[in-house]
């Protein structure tokens, strides 16, 4: 009958481990799968390592015990959880400490209080039987409080920030205040235990400072990203109110163009005519369009900057053709064409003018599978280091190509298209083959 008892105790023990397990585990890192799958990859992991752990782990050291348990939950976090590596041991030895410091206060405090021995408190079974399922409530009492204080970051492809190798202090002190618990009896256990109690808060309070320093981050990040989406939108918007002027005129000038030739050529004086004409050719020194893709979003931006570059004096080379069939967002591609020319204007301003041009290829490649967009921006421009695929921070022209590169890139990216720059002969070169279909 106490066999029977002992395993109905080690099952609740198990099952309220496991969901206080995953109750922590869903407060930091998003699910790689849902349902019944997820709950049956859990039940049979913790059911076999708790087998495991009976059956092979009799004589290994406490500590030793512990770090094995904390990998093995690491591999799950990383099995089930979209999750880094080192986050994950973070959280596995939180959720670890935070399972095991609870049932010494809990074991101490009842002694303590009923001024037992350990051993009598253990051969009292209606009392341990009492004590042991207080313990497993606590640890999932603790997992849903912290699933309340906090909700997993926005996924997002950008790499690990600068603070996170500082992480890896807080599980390491953990382990280590574990051993020293296990290691010590009486009154330096107490004080090893206490030690643990407070990493565990400390650990906690890490890991959810972690994640608002990554958010805020990520928030000042978005913030940024929609300021230059509005920038370009705006632009895209004055170069299509300077089109539309300018057609306006044009249509109007057209009209009295068209009336003073037909008064020459009824009057047969065709010598008035040709120099009239001649005349109109000098004067029409700018076209309503300079490119014409058929975009409206990328004549925008194309004619736009063509403006810009004329108005500095810095002749702008196009060649493109008919985007009228590209999918792609067009926020997304006004910001990688923005940002690439918005450069190559600024590298070219601080050269002498007659060494102020940029190439520009935009061409679409409909007959692929995917369809491809293919880009390209050549410039003359000042020396500039490309080192591991990157601009290095630093004064001078380097900045010129390296302002909004990083933004350029994370785009591209994102669509999994494949891009290269790099700085030869005197000019800077950028290229990409993007593909034309949904992320």
């Amino acid at each position: 009958m106490l066999a029977v008892w002992g395993n109905v105790l080690t099952l609740f023990n198990v099952i309220t481990a496991m969901v206080g397990s995953v109750l922590i585990y869903d407060s930091f890192f998003y699910r790689r799968h849902g349902g019944t799958r997820f709950w049956g990859v859990m039940l049979l992991w913790y059911l076999l390592v708790s087998l495991a752990m009976f059956n092979q782990l009799k004589g290994v050291p406490p500590t030793g015990e512990a770090v094995l348990n904390c990998l093995m939950n690491t591999l799950l976090i990383l099995l089930l959880y979209r999750a880094r590596w080192d986050r994950a041991f973070f959280v596995a030895v939180t959720a670890y400490a935070l399972c095991s410091v609870p049932y010494y206060w809990i074991e101490w405090g009842v002694m303590q209080g009923l001024g037992l021995e350990y051993s009598e408190m253990v051969w009292n079974i209606p009392l341990y039987s009492v004590v042991f399922v207080a313990k497993s409530l606590v640890y999932l009492l603790l997992g849903v409080v912290i699933r309340r204080l906090h909700r997993p970051l926005p996924e997002t492809d950008t790499p690990a920030r600068v603070w996170v190798p500082l992480a890896g202090i807080f599980p390491f002190m953990t382990l280590i205040a574990y051993y020293g618990a296990r290691t010590h009896i009486g009154e330096e256990s107490e004080a090893w235990q206490g030690a643990l109690a407070i990493l565990d808060v400390v650990n906690v309070a890490a890991l959810i400072l972690f994640d608002r320093l990554e958010r805020s981050a990520i928030d000042r990040e978005q913030l940024v990203a929609a300021a230059e989406r509005a920038r370009v939108q705006d632009e895209n918007l004055q170069a299509l109110t300077q089109a539309y002027a300018a057609q306006r005129k044009l249509t109007h000038d057209f009209r009295a163009c068209l009336t003073t030739l037909s008064g020459l050529l009824e009057q047969e004086d065709l010598p008035a005519a040709r120099a009239y004409l001649e005349e109109l050719k000098v004067r029409q020194t700018e076209r309503v369009l300079l490119v014409n893709t058929h975009n409206a979003a990328v004549d925008a931006i194309l004619n736009q900057k063509g403006y810009a570059g004329q108005h500095r004096g810095i002749d702008l080379r196009f060649t493109v053709n008919d985007l009228s069939a590209l999918r792609l967002p067009a926020v997304d591609v006004t910001l990688v064409l923005g940002n690439l020319l918005d450069n190559a204007l600024e590298a070219c301003t601080a050269l002498p003018p007659q060494d102020r041009w940029v190439e520009v290829r935009v061409i679409y490649h409909g007959q692929g599978n995917p369809p491809v967009l293919s880009l390209s921006v050549v410039n003359p421009s000042r020396p500039v280091k490309v080192v591991n695929g990157q601009i290095p921070t630093g004064k001078g022209d380097a900045l010129q190509h390296g302002y909004g590169l990083g933004n350029v890139q994370e785009i591209l990216t994102r669509y999994h298209a494949e891009s290269t720059f790099f700085y030869e002969n005197g000019r800077f070169v950028f290229s990409a083959d993007w593909p034309d279909q949904p992320r």
